[in-house]
């Protein structure tokens, strides 16, 4: 078999010839010199051993052995550049980096399945998830340091493309056995007189409920506050109080001791989306992972009969 001593720029410069019909525009299309341009067809076509263009001070044209070996070059220049995107791809899906910034409630009952099942896909995908307050995960998103976020706040922010997923209520967590724990709804002024466990007030749940609370006639005192849910669910854990949350951070880990009871006249809610820097163009893996999230949030709507 005669060897194949043929480059690609060689190929690529015939190319750029043939669809120009000019060396001057195709040494322009190349960043290319027209000297060096015209070094790379004769290189070409001395390893062919045919004349390939017919040049002349006012025109190129091809030869029949130039119009014969156009189709070819083509093909093999496709083909090549089809078989280094497959390359890449493969790549991308056996390395890389998503990050995620995400609510605590969202991170611990619903991205773990989403990431489980990406994490199956992509098996060497490094993945991260920022679990913070709601100002931390907009700001982690603003950064760039997470690809996307999942979120409450952040649709009034021109920086931020927000996408609703979830409408979810507020409830009233209390120990097993409390004597309002028997109740299916209960109205805010039944908490009146009762302990309430907080969160930091710079949280964004916190200063939701603050908000609803100071235009209530009647109103019930949070007597004991953590820095984190986790915390305040630990203090509820032990009959200390009642906590008022999203009902989405009542997770299955709970209710062995707890109850959530929806809270009624006026029922109180949050809209959870996914949010991305406005022009953020995100790779296949972050687009998996959104597509993922996407159904983790819609099942729990079904499960649960919430608004999407």
């Amino acid at each position: 078999m005669a060897r194949i001593n043929l480059e690609l720029n060689e190929l690529q410069a015939f190319l750029a010839v043939a669809e120009k019909s000019s060396f001057k525009a195709a040494a322009e299309a190349l960043y290319l010199s027209q000297p060096a341009l015209s070094r790379r067809i004769e290189k070409l076509e001395q390893s062919l051993q045919v004349r390939l263009l017919e040049r002349t001070t006012r025109s190129v044209r091809l030869t029949e052995e130039g119009a014969h070996f156009l189709l070819h070059a083509q093909n093999v220049v496709d083909e090549l550049e089809q078989a280094m995107r497959g390359l890449g791809e493969r790549a991308e899906r056996r390395s890389g980096l998503v990050s995620i910034a995400s609510i605590p409630s969202v991170a611990q009952h619903l991205l773990p399945a989403a990431l489980a099942e990406l994490a199956a896909s992509y098996p060497a995908l490094c993945l991260r998830v920022f679990d913070e307050g709601a100002q931390e995960v907009l700001e982690q998103v603003l950064a760039g340091h997470a690809d996307f976020g999942i979120n409450f706040i952040g649709a009034e922010d021109p920086n931020i493309d927000f996408e609703p997923l979830l409408t979810e209520r507020y409830v009233a967590v209390m120990q097993q056995g409390h004597p309002l724990g028997g109740r299916t709804t209960l109205e805010w002024r039944d908490l009146v007189g009762e302990r309430l466990i907080g969160v930091s007030q710079r949280s964004g749940n916190r200063l939701l409920l603050d908000h609803h609370l100071a235009s209530l006639p009647e109103r019930p005192r949070v007597h004991y506050e953590a820095g984190h849910l986790h915390g305040a669910y630990g203090m509820a854990m032990a009959g200390l109080g009642v906590m008022i949350v999203p009902e989405l951070s009542l997770t299955p880990a709970y209710m062995h001791k707890l109850v959530g009871i929806t809270l009624e006249d006026p029922q109180i809610s949050r809209t959870i989306g996914l949010i991305t820097r406005s022009g953020y163009k995100p790779n296949p893996a972050v687009v998996k992972l959104i597509e993922l999230v996407r159904g983790q949030f819609k099942k729990y709507c079904q499960s649960k009969r919430l608004s999407a």
